[in-house]
């Protein structure tokens, strides 16, 4: 894997466990840290959720979050 998809993985990762934490406002920093990486991010951290979704339980959760207010 090269540097930029190391540190794109890694930073996700970081995002994720600052959420579970309780800590937005550290995942919110981690997140807008480098704009170089943001699009990679994204695919790492879309990845993830796909691989813990069927498409209807996708759309569940997504419809459950909405509904929900969370952000």
């Amino acid at each position: 894997m090269p540097d930029r998809q190391d540190e794109a993985f890694n930073a996700a990762a970081a995002i994720v466990t600052c959420i579970l934490d309780g800590d937005t406002r550290e995942a919110r920093t981690i997140a807008f840290s480098s704009d170089l990486l943001h699009a990679d991010m994204i695919l790492v951290l879309a990845g993830a959720l796909a691989a813990g979704h069927t498409a209807e339980s996708w759309q569940q959760s997504l419809l459950e979050a909405h509904l929900g207010g969370d952000s």
